[in-house]
């Protein structure tokens, strides 16, 4: 019987010698931080925003991201500020009521009313970037993965007619 309990004791480290302690090495010592690269998903978003950007350019909106006003004077958008929130937005809607002519918008809609289609594509596909860069800040739907899938078609399809447009 003691036989057994010191073949027991053995098994659950009664009777063993202690391990040695060795020091633990210091996991980032050696560690050197690394600035954090655009992923592949930032990059083409910046690529579609980019050539969306262009079109505006080329159609003589704005390019710079943020809330804009047109007075019923003036037929050019007129930087605000980068963001507005709904509460700055509805005092200035209230301040200059629409029926005196007055009109507000983010960037991304200024070319949505646009004769020029390819206007209206580009904003389309600058507000489903925004849509996409907003969701990544939480969980992702099938929705988003809808919206990227369509995102990638319109700027390929937007892409091609540019070409031919260059071309003739």
């Amino acid at each position: 019987m003691a036989r057994r309990l010191s073949r027991l004791s053995g098994l659950f480290g009664r009777g063993r010698a202690a391990a040695p302690q060795t020091a633990l090495a210091d996991p980032f010592a050696d560690f050197e931080a690394q600035p954090i690269e655009a992923d592949a998903v930032d990059q083409a978003l910046d690529e579609v925003e980019q050539g969306a950007l262009s079109i505006y350019a080329a159609a003589g909106l704005p390019t710079r991201l943020g809330h804009y006003r047109r007075d019923p004077e003036d037929s050019e958008w007129a930087f605000l500020a980068a963001h507005l929130s709904p509460e700055e937005r509805f005092k200035l809607a209230l301040d200059h009521p629409p029926e005196e002519g007055w009109r507000f918008a983010r960037l991304q809609d200024l070319g949505l009313r646009e004769t020029r289609e390819d206007v209206r594509n580009a904003a389309r596909l600058l507000n489903e970037i925004a849509t996409l860069r907003a969701a990544r800040n939480g969980p992702l739907t099938r929705d988003h993965l809808l919206i990227a899938m369509e995102l990638g078609g319109a700027w390929r399809a937007l892409r091609d007619a540019q070409a031919i447009r260059a071309a003739d």
